[in-house]
Order: structure tokens, then C-alpha cells, then sequence
């Protein structure tokens, strides 16, 4: 469960977007601004959610949140700058990235190292700030293969996070009749490749992002030294000294798989 301090930031936040997108939200619209995962923020909006003020419903499989302070509002495109910070109001030193000053920035890093060790949200969280970022810079619907091809992760492995992100409601599946794949809709949202940066950043700072990377690594390591294997194997075929490759892949194996364990696995920045 948040504190009162942190579901007041995600509120201030939700309320300023709801403002700015005429009225009606989804945790992905709320999900730039913070380094949280969007479970994180539907609780907070579930409990905004009164039926009234906030209403919470379920379209097209994407859940959405409608505050009827702003629904006469007109739309505005683009992200938010904060002048203030959301949860003190103090002036902000700069006006981009930032929501929070960096006193309530290290009160809500404290809170939420203490949410990871009860639950691992950071391990979901690095992975749905991933592919939004990118989901948002692409034309929907939108096939897997395309996100895999721009994210860190496999096809199989993009397959089951989408699938599991149209089963919360965040994105919404739906099969191709052309040619049966399954693709894609987002809701859309502005998810600039700075503020992707800055919640990278702070995610993978928790211990608990980790499991993504180790998996990944651990699918690279085996996939490397099953190719040298393979390699080993033809030129054995074609002849080559077996007790010669045994030795080469004796030594070579364990450097290439502390290399590829070394390696920061982090997405390419622009």
C-alpha cells in the first residue's frame, strides 16, 4: 500500500494531465512522469475513484479514469512542465524532467525501495516504461515484432509482456484479419526519450529490476555458447582437431560468458 504522500503525488499528477487530456486519463498517461509501475498508479487512481468526481471504467479493454472537473476542458497535446514540485510546491530548479524537488524525490525513492522488497514492482516496471516509450513512438496497432525489434527483449519474450499488459487493461489486443497476428493499441500518450532516460535511470537502481537483466543475460550466454558449439562441431566435420577446438572452447567459453554478464544491458539512447 502507498503512503498518503505518495498517492498524493500520483493524484497531482493525474489531475493535471486529466486537465490537459479534456478530462479523461489511463495510468499510461500518468506513467512518464514517474518512476513506478503502472500498478503503482492504478491504485492510486482506483482509490480517486468515486463514481462521481473520478469515474472508473473499462474501454475496449483499456481502463480509463474520467474527472468531471475537466470534461468541458479542451484537449492540449504534449507533455507537462512543472514550474513546482507536485508534492511540497516548492519552486523547481529546472522546468523538464522533474516533478519533485529533491527532498520529496528521496522520501518517495525511500518509500518505493520499501514497496520493491515487498513485492518486486521493479521488475514489471522496467519493462512497461520500456515498451511504452517506444510503443509511443510507433503507428498502432501494433505488431510485436516491432517493439521487439527497437526494446532489449526477444520476440517471445515481447509477446508474453504485451499479453500480460492487454490482460491488466493497459493495451488492448486484437488479431489481424489480413494475415492473423496478433497486435497492439495503446493508448496514446507523449513519452518523451528524456523523461524515458530519467525513470530508466531510477528503476534499474533497484535491486529488484534486476531479474530482466539476469534473464536476458542468462538467454544471451546460452544462446552464444550453443553457436560455439554448433561452430565447434562443423569443424570438427571438416576435419580440425577435436582436442584443439575442446581447448579453444574451453578457454574462449568462459571469457565470452563473463563478458557478456559484464555487459550493462541498458537500451540504446538517441
Amino acid at each position: 500500500m502507498l503512503s498518503e504522500f505518495a498517492k498524493n503525488i500520483v493524484e497531482n499528477i493525474a489531475c493535471r494531465v486529466a486537465q490537459r487530456r479534456g478530462g479523461t486519463i489511463t495510468p499510461n498517461d500518468v506513467l512518464p512522469y514517474l518512476p513506478v509501475s503502472l500498478d503503482i498508479v492504478k491504485q492510486s487512481l482506483d482509490d480517486m475513484a468515486d463514481g462521481a468526481s473520478v469515474a472508473s471504467k473499462v474501454t475496449d479493454n483499456i481502463v480509463e479514469y474520467a474527472f468531471s472537473a475537466y470534461v468541458n476542458d479542451e484537449p492540449q497535446s504534449g507533455v507537462l512542465a512543472f514550474r513546482t514540485c507536485v508534492a511540497c510546491d516548492c519552486d523547481l530548479d529546472t522546468i523538464a524532467k522533474k516533478v519533485l524537488c529533491p527532498d520529496c524525490t528521496d522520501k518517495l525513492r525511500s518509500e518505493l525501495n520499501t514497496l520493491a522488497e515487498k513485492n518486486a514492482w521493479p521488475a514489471r516496471a522496467v519493462y512497461e516504461h520500456e515498451l511504452l516509450h517506444h510503443a509511443a513512438q510507433l503507428a498502432t496497432p501494433i505488431p510485436p515484432e516491432k517493439l521487439a525489434g527497437v526494446s532489449r527483449y526477444t520476440l517471445r519474450s515481447t509477446r508474453a509482456k504485451l499479453a500480460q499488459l492487454a490482460a491488466d487493461h493497459f493495451a488492448r489486443a486484437e488479431k489481424d484479419k489480413t494475415d492473423g497476428v496478433t497486435k497492439y493499441t495503446f493508448p496514446a500518450i507523449d513519452y518523451p526519450r528524456h523523461f524515458y532516460r530519467h525513470n530508466r535511470d531510477i528503476i534499474r537502481s533497484y535491486p529488484a529490476s534486476l531479474t530482466e537483466e539476469v534473464q536476458l543475460k542468462v538467454f544471451r550466454i546460452l544462446l552464444t555458447l550453443g553457436v560455439m558449439f554448433l561452430g565447434m562441431i562443423l569443424l570438427a566435420v571438416w576435419g580440425f582437431p577435436f582436442p584443439i577446438l575442446i581447448v579453444i572452447m574451453a578457454i574462449a567459453g568462459p571469457i565470452v560468458a563473463f563478458s557478456i554478464w559484464r555487459h550493462s544491458e541498458q537500451p540504446e539512447d538517441d
